[in-house]
């Protein structure tokens, strides 16, 4: 019995391949949790009919309940073992799949226009696809309700948990030794799919991204706000996720990103992420996704992109900046009226961009007559007052922490760049420059920067 019962959960291909018969349709939220997932049928025979190459649908497979498959396949332990070598079969690819940003991306733009093509007309689209998406990247939750982890870790679960029901003595048996590979060893040797050099935040961008999708159906041409990732920039840092979201989607300009092209979607209107920055470092940007009409504005756009302007807002992430790339890059933003991001707080002075910018604003009058005209509002500050200084010859700060902020930069400085400090007040920053601060009646402080003689 049991094997009859093995045999028939193992079908044919040609079956396989057969659409599982329409439902009528009811309102109970019964039915349409049934149409997000596969209730209503074999868990196990839909995930046992998977396989990484020509039957490979990630939406599916994040979409079959794994609790049900574990109670079917109790049924026999054969069944353990098949549904422990289809998730292990699965996995590299899904691994693939959800952490490469080429690939990442590739997916949330079939995503987007399915939402496109489909949500305006589809009543229930709030209402399942949620489930559908939900959890293919990155855990997905809504505030004190829902919570469903990612889909490589469920797939992990899945196999320890067929471990487990296996019992014992099953685990032992020669020939079922390869079941070890899904006990704990997984969550460690399965990460073979793209080492340690991939992308810190594509994964839950990408799933934020995909939750906003899920959760707003199209309404005509007006503008989505993407709040899910609105909340990732607040939580991660708008400059992380800026730079995630330009590895996942061709950047247009510092404020928007093209998902939908209407040249390979003829007769659709472009479909781009609006980046609205922030007014402070301190709160994070917001996203809204926006649709266009082609025409002027999009020959406007190709314009621009050919004569080699696209402006960077955050470049503090590159690797083998130069004094000229960064001024290129302040002279860019000055021309298109853009605003720098600032550094991401944690340890800013150390980082490679930092200390190049650094070094150009000391040295190039013209970068910093630039960078006063677009640099970042809000903390960290301690250059942009420094810029303020070496422009100004003398600065008087409007609060005490500005000083405080000014000072901690010019104590880095002088000890980075060989100057130093002959006595309390005095500062030797290098490049022929030297600060100096004094005390004025009621306590105030008084800055004055000495110019190298070349300046």
């Amino acid at each position: 019995m049991a094997s009859a019962l093995f045999m028939a959960l193992l079908p044919p291909n040609e079956e396989a391949k057969k659409e599982p018969g329409s439902q009528t349709k009811v309102s109970s939220g019964s039915a349409i949790v049934q149409r997000a997932t596969v209730t209503g049928r074999s868990e196990l025979r839909t995930f046992l009919r998977m396989n990484p190459e020509e039957d490979f649908d990630i939406e599916a497979i994040n979409a079959v309940d794994l609790h049900a498959l574990v109670k079917e396949a109790r049924a026999e332990r054969r069944l353990l073992k098949a549904a422990v070598r289809t998730a292990e079969a699965l996995l590299p690819r899904v691994h693939a799949e959800t952490e490469d940003p080429l690939l990442v991306g590739a997916i949330l733009s079939d995503k987007t226009l399915a939402w496109y093509l489909k949500s305006g007309t589809d009543p229930d689209w709030a209402e399942f696809t949620p489930l559908r998406w939900g959890g293919i990247f990155y855990e997905s939750r809504s505030p004190g309700g829902r919570l469903r982890r990612k889909l490589t870790t469920r797939l992990t679960d899945l196999i320890e948990d067929c471990v487990t029901a296996s019992g014992t003595t099953a685990v032992l048996r020669a020939g079922f030794g390869g079941m070890f590979r899904g006990s704990k060893q997984v969550k460690s040797a399965v990460q073979f799919a793209l080492g340690s050099k991939r992308p810190r935040l594509t994964q839950q961008v990408a799933q934020a991204y995909l939750d906003d999708l899920a959760a707003s159906p199209r309404n005509g041409a007006a503008p989505v706000p993407l709040a899910h990732l609105s909340d990732a920039a607040k939580r991660n840092g708008s400059t992380e996720v800026n730079n995630t979201l330009s590895e996942l989607f061709r950047p247009e300009s510092s404020r928007a990103l093209m998902v939908l092209d209407p040249r390979f979607h003829p007769g659709m209107n472009a479909v781009t992420i609006q980046v609205v920055p922030a007014k402070n470092v301190e709160e994070g940007s917001t996203y809204d996704l926006v649709q266009r009409e082609t025409g002027p504005l999009r020959d406007s756009a190709g314009a621009h992109g050919a004569a080699g302007e696209a402006v960077i807002t955050a470049p503090w992430d590159r690797t083998g900046l130069t004094n000229k790339d960064w001024l290129k890059i302040l002279k860019n933003l000055e021309k298109h009226k853009e605003r720098l991001e600032g550094p991401p707080p944690e340890n800013h002075r150390e980082r490679e961009t930092y200390v190049v910018l650094r070094k150009l604003l000391l040295t190039d009058a013209s970068a910093r007559k630039a960078f006063l005209a677009v640099h970042w509002k809000g903390r960290p500050s301690g250059l942009p007052l420094l810029v303020q200084l070496l422009s100004q010859g003398t600065w008087i700060p409007e609060a005490d922490t500005d000083g405080d902020y000014l000072e901690a930069e010019l104590d880095h400085l002088s000890r980075q760049e060989g100057g130093q400090t002959t006595h309390e007040g005095d500062w030797t920053i290098g490049h022929g420059w030297t600060v100096t601060r004094e005390i004025r009646p009621g306590a105030v402080r008084a800055y004055t920067a000495r110019a190298p003689s070349a300046d």
